[in-house]
């Protein structure tokens, strides 16, 4: 993927950083703890430049599952793109029966940055999650958190500009 600025990247390193920050370890070994995305050591699904989605490295955490340009199986159905989106990229991590899984969707979206905040301030109220504050914004990237207590489930939503309209970022902690 084509960096198309700064901000985008600063956006999409945030993304990465707070669905990184929403899982921690349950057993205390640490060979359950994330592996850090900067250096590559994830054993995610690689993403083809098609959409289609590539198998895992071997390893004990559950397989990853990425695409781009399209929303990949198994996206819960709390997690939905905005009408006339364009995906960029999607992701699940799968957990055990009942347990939260870590998603998320990029896309682009031709709307203004109130438009992204109403539409999922209404989706994540039908859904019974509520926000942990008031929207804030900060060198150009616009976010939001919501939460609903059944789960601990927890979503960030990230909106920043970049050269072909706004760049949305919405995923976290959600039950399947």
């Amino acid at each position: 993927m084509v960096l198309r600025s700064t901000r985008t990247a600063a956006l999409l390193a945030a993304a990465a950083l707070v669905l990184s920050a929403c899982t921690a370890p349950e057993s205390g070994d640490p060979t359950d703890a994330p592996t850090d995305a900067a250096t590559g050591t994830a054993s995610a699904s690689q993403t083809a430049s098609d959409g289609a989605q590539e198998p895992t490295e071997g390893g004990a955490d559950p397989e990853i599952r990425a695409t781009s340009g399209a929303l990949v199986e198994g996206m819960p159905s709390v997690l939905v793109p905005m009408e006339d989106a364009e995906i960029v990229s999607s992701s699940v991590q799968p957990a055990g029966d009942g347990q939260p899984v870590q998603a998320s969707i990029t896309m682009r979206v031709d709307a203004s940055e109130d438009e992204v905040l109403d539409f999922y301030a209404d989706h994540f109220e039908d859904t019974d999650f509520e926000p942990v504050d008031d929207p804030a914004s900060e060198d150009g990237i616009a976010t939001q958190t919501y939460h609903a207590d059944e789960g601990g489930q927890l979503v960030s939503l990230s909106i920043s500009e970049d050269a072909d309209g706004l760049l949305v970022s919405v995923g976290g902690r959600v039950l399947p």
